[in-house]
């Protein structure tokens, strides 16, 4: 059995919980769909393929969604991952199962876990933590009993269909004077919106607030400015500040 552990994680936190269940089911080759210029993998039913999608306001970004489509399931089992910044879920997890199935997979189990939020960091700092390690870690020894058993049924995802209207971000990162032009975060962009020659500009149709460029940025030059930030802790602050726990289903 392959253990293919399949994740698009702009800013770490999708990555950490990934790897943690994917650790526990047994050995797994590493997919990161955030690199561009990826080919299809083909699978097949002896394969079981761990897919996490961060939550992008209850939604998989569009960008996910496409490379998504790289995976060929063939039958392969499917562990189903969102991951959201201690807010809520919404829509993510059954529009994830939606797209695995289309590719081919049988879904086995779902999670939906936390971490730090990408945008408003001291909501859900630190996680994935210790408690939540052990938790993911647990669920992924019961995942792997399933597997044993041949145990192949569907675990009830919630979620809407339709789901939630998709929205644009306007949440865009600005550039320091400490910026350089080493170009760093144009190669890193997984929707090539920065521009490589002049990393100054950004396509605005092209960028949805991934905050990519942030964390890969050696001179920390793209940051969001500190009156959205403040606009954003202010909003999520009734919704975020209480700790979210993880929601496992198998």
């Amino acid at each position: 059995m392959r253990v293919i552990n399949a994740f698009f994680s702009p800013t770490g936190g999708t990555r950490a919980v990934a790897e943690i269940v994917a650790n526990a089911i047994g050995e797994p080759y590493e997919l990161d769909l955030i690199k561009k210029g990826q080919k299809p993998v083909l699978l097949g039913e002896d394969d079981v393929a761990v897919i996490s999608a961060p939550a992008f306001a209850g939604r998989i970004p569009s960008a996910q969604r496409e490379r998504l489509e790289l995976l060929e399931g063939n039958g392969a089992k499917a562990v189903i991952v969102a991951v959201f910044g201690n807010r809520a879920i919404d829509d993510t997890l059954v529009e994830l199962e939606d797209i695995a199935r289309a590719c081919g997979f049988e879904v086995i189990a779902g999670i939906e876990a936390v971490a730090e939020h990408s945008l408003a960091r001291m909501y859900g700092t630190g996680r994935p933590d210790g408690a939540d390690r052990e938790e993911l870690t647990a669920f992924g020894d019961k995942i792997k009993e399933k597997l044993a058993k041949g145990d192949n049924s569907a675990p009830n995802i919630p979620g809407n269909r339709p789901y939630k209207e998709a929205k644009a971000s306007a949440m865009k990162p600005v550039i320091s004077d400490t910026c350089i032009n080493c170009g760093v975060c144009a190669d890193e962009c997984p929707v090539d919106a920065i521009d490589r020659n002049d990393v100054g500009i950004v396509d605005d149709k092209l960028c949805f607030s991934c905050m990519r460029c942030t964390v890969v940025c050696p001179q920390g030059a793209r940051q969001n400015s500190p009156a959205v930030l403040d606009s954003i802790r202010e909003r999520l602050a009734a919704v975020c500040s209480e700790r979210k726990q993880n929601k496992l289903y198998i």
